[in-house]
């Protein structure tokens, strides 16, 4: 049985994101050679509705175009509840609220790993653990939370 993962925006927008070509080419590789053979994939409402604020519309259309068929997670009265405690316990900058949703979403939703590039606010140690007790401490599985780096496309560095 595949793992269940979450990508929020930043995965989506690195594979046509040319300003680091690195991190794009490590994203595109990950996608084709990792994430669709072991991995079942899903995004959010939030993710579809941040694409669609792209203002170039063509690449608009190819963010929208390459999240075809991937499973769209709802945002639910649950996950606003989990997303305000990340903040409320600052794990999560109260103007970063879209972050904490994404963790929240795929917390909510059984998600076993959420991938990101977003260093800042998602993959650093300190949002892990904080991430990790505040989810114990209400009853939630625990969540991972990793770049593609760690799961399988460091091999491309």
């Amino acid at each position: 049985m595949k793992r269940k993962v979450y990508l929020d925006t930043s995965i989506i927008s690195a594979y046509f994101d040319g300003r680091d070509k690195k991190r794009q080419e490590i994203t595109k590789k990950w996608w084709a050679e990792v994430m669709l053979k072991n991995y079942d994939v899903y995004i959010s409402e939030l993710v579809e509705r941040e694409l669609k604020k792209t203002n170039e519309e063509k690449r608009r259309g190819e963010l929208l175009s390459l999240i075809q068929g991937i499973k769209i997670l709802e945002i639910t009265e649950d996950v606003e509840e989990l997303a305000q405690a990340y903040i409320t316990n600052e794990i999560i900058p109260e103007d970063y609220i879209d972050d904490a949703m994404h963790i929240a979403i795929a917390t909510i939703n059984e998600i076993e790993l959420l991938i990101s590039w977003n260093f800042a606010h998602l993959v650093n140690y300190e949002t892990k653990r904080k991430v990790k007790g505040v989810n114990i401490l209400k009853g939630y599985k625990e969540l991972e939370i990793e770049s593609p780096l760690e799961i399988g496309g460091g091999c491309y560095v």
